[in-house]
């Protein structure tokens, strides 16, 4: 996944004309929409300053090339968790989480200062992707289960600002498709895989598919699509939280 360069207090910028000069266009594709993200995000003073144990840890490990950047002993052996993540035609990225907000968001940095957020097993906001997605809205801010889902249907509202739509309903049809075996850095996984055939008004269909624990419905890996005209995010988590 190639990631745009952007330090977090440049996306905390108040008025993005105040952004260095040193930040190229290129590098920071995605910003209108990452300067949305809640000042909480980054809020922790270790996700700011570069110097700290978390940015070398993520330094020191997070590099970004072909086939995994990390190694599963690498993995246990930090004191974060984290996960890999990439799009369909791009290489995979090394992310840890620095924090958890208060409604159980985790938000993940990579190296190069990109953000993933999720919620339990859904990817809820980005920093430095085309399109970024800019809010997620469950109804009565419930993340639901996924077990409990096969055979339904589930609405829940997202905001691209970047393309000026808000509160769009994204209706989510569940299917149970199996248990599959899936491998995280050489540890294989029996998980149940569902499909999540998903309609936007003003977009064609498309599919979200994620691997949960069957016992406890842990999400271990996802491919999820921000809209229709995004590639996917691949999401495996090395080390959960906790």
């Amino acid at each position: 996944m190639t990631l745009p360069k952007c330090d977090p207090r440049d996306i905390l910028a108040d008025n993005p004309a105040d952004i260095p000069a040193r930040l190229s266009r290129r590098q920071c594709l995605g910003l209108i929409a990452a300067s949305t993200l809640p000042a909480s995000a980054l809020s922790g003073c270790a996700l700011v300053n570069t110097e700290s144990p978390y940015w070398a840890t993520v330094a020191a490990v997070g590099g970004v090339g072909g086939g995994s950047p990390v190694t599963r002993e690498q993995a246990d052996a930090l004191p974060y968790a984290s996960i890999l993540a990439w799009l369909e035609d791009s290489s995979k990225a090394f992310m840890v989480l620095g924090e958890i907000g208060g409604n159980g968001a985790h938000y993940y940095y990579s190296q190069t200062r990109q953000v993933l957020v999720t919620r339990g097993p859904f990817l809820v906001q980005t920093v430095g992707l085309p399109g970024d997605l800019s809010r997620t809205r469950f109804v009565d801010d419930k993340v639901p289960d996924l077990r409990r889902l096969a055979g339904q249907e589930w609405v829940r509202f997202i905001d691209i600002q970047a393309a000026g739509l808000f509160d769009l309903a994204v209706r989510g049809r569940w299917t149970d498709l199996g248990e599959e075996t899936v491998t995280i850095l050489d540890r294989p996984h029996r998980l149940s895989h569902l499909r999540e055939q998903v309609e936007i008004a003003g977009m064609k269909p498309f599919e979200n598919h994620y691997w949960i624990d069957p016992q406890t419905g842990f999400c271990w890996k996802s491919r999820q699509h921000i809209h229709d005209r995004t590639g996917a995010v691949n999401i495996e988590v090395t080390k959960p939280a906790g």
